[in-house]
Formats: C-alpha cells, sequence, structure tokens
C-alpha cells in the first residue's frame, strides 16, 4: 500500500528531478549558454536556468567538467523522447480525469493510469539519476554527496526556524 509516509519523498525526489529533465528537454542542440560558452554579457552558461530541480543543485554544486557535463547532457537527451511521451500521457490522463465524474466507469482507469504514470515517472528518473552517478561522477565527487545533501538540509532547515520565528510573533496566543 502506498502511504503518505512513502509517496511525499517520492513525489519530492519526481519534482526535483523532472526540473532537470525539463532542461534538457528545452535546451536546444546549439544552445552556446547551454554548452558553458556566453552568449551574450551577463549569460550563465551552464547554470542559466534557474530550477534545476535536485539533481541540478547536487550536480552545481560538484563542480562537473566539461566532459562531465557533456555526458549529463548524453544521458539526458537519450531520454529525453521517454520523458516526452510520459508528459504527454499525463497531460492526457488528467484532462480525462477532469472531465470525468467518479460515477463514470472508466474514471477507476483514468485513476490507474495516472497511478502507473506517477511511478513511470518515478523510475525514469531514477534511471537517470542512477546513470549519471555511476556513469559521469568521479568516486570524490560521489563521496562529496551526503555532505552537500547534509548542508542543504541544514540550510533549509534554518530557513524554517527563521520564517517559523517571523510569522509565531503576528499568530494569536493559545491562552
Amino acid at each position: 500500500m502506498l502511504t503518505l509516509r512513502k509517496l511525499v519523498p517520492a513525489l519530492c525526489l519526481t519534482a526535483s528531478l523532472s526540473g532537470l529533465a525539463a532542461y534538457a528537454a528545452e535546451t536546444p542542440a546549439g544552445d552556446t549558454a547551454a554548452t558553458g560558452a556566453a552568449s551574450s554579457p551577463g549569460a550563465h552558461g551552464w547554470h542559466g536556468r534557474h530550477h534545476h530541480g535536485f539533481m541540478g543543485m547536487m550536480l552545481h554544486k560538484l563542480a562537473l567538467t566539461d566532459t562531465q557535463k557533456t555526458q549529463v547532457k548524453s544521458i539526458l537527451a537519450g531520454e529525453k523522447s521517454q520523458f516526452q511521451a510520459l508528459r504527454a500521457s499525463v497531460q492526457a490522463n488528467r484532462q480525462a480525469l477532469e472531465t470525468t465524474p467518479p460515477t463514470d466507469p472508466q474514471y477507476a482507469s483514468l485513476l490507474q493510469t495516472a497511478q502507473t504514470n506517477a511511478q513511470t515517472r518515478v523510475k525514469l528518473m531514477s534511471d537517470t539519476w542512477s546513470a549519471v552517478y555511476e556513469n559521469v561522477l568521479t568516486k570524490k565527487q560521489q563521496a562529496e554527496i551526503p555532505g552537500i545533501v547534509a548542508a542543504m538540509q541544514a540550510q533549509r532547515a534554518q530557513r524554517m526556524a527563521a520564517w517559523k520565528a517571523q510569522h509565531a510573533q503576528g499568530a494569536p496566543s493559545a491562552d
């Protein structure tokens, strides 16, 4: 059974990896900004997109070489058609779910398709990260990942604590 405890991390992983997949899907082959060459003053090169997701943030912090960046883009380009087909299926199913009442006999199959699409997305993103991890990253870079993740979690906890402290002042007391 799929519990909330299992679903939330899977959805987080899915969302973060889809950002990198979308980046790969949107980057044209001749895009100089994606290859690291500055196309204009202020161009950001490899880091031109703001929403990379988890894998993109991780790769940014690992300071990949140009060769490694090319390998990552190759892996993402190889899976681009699968991500596009999945996205089309998700969109079509979502539209069908929006217009189908829950009492319709087809509704259960639409829900099953949505569940299958979610599982497929998690699997595809997991396979993508595994391919990058195993085939592109050096042992040293792989060893750096737990420290980077811990630092990112600490930063998030610090931001959340600051937000809670700021917003607790305006909250009515429970007295």
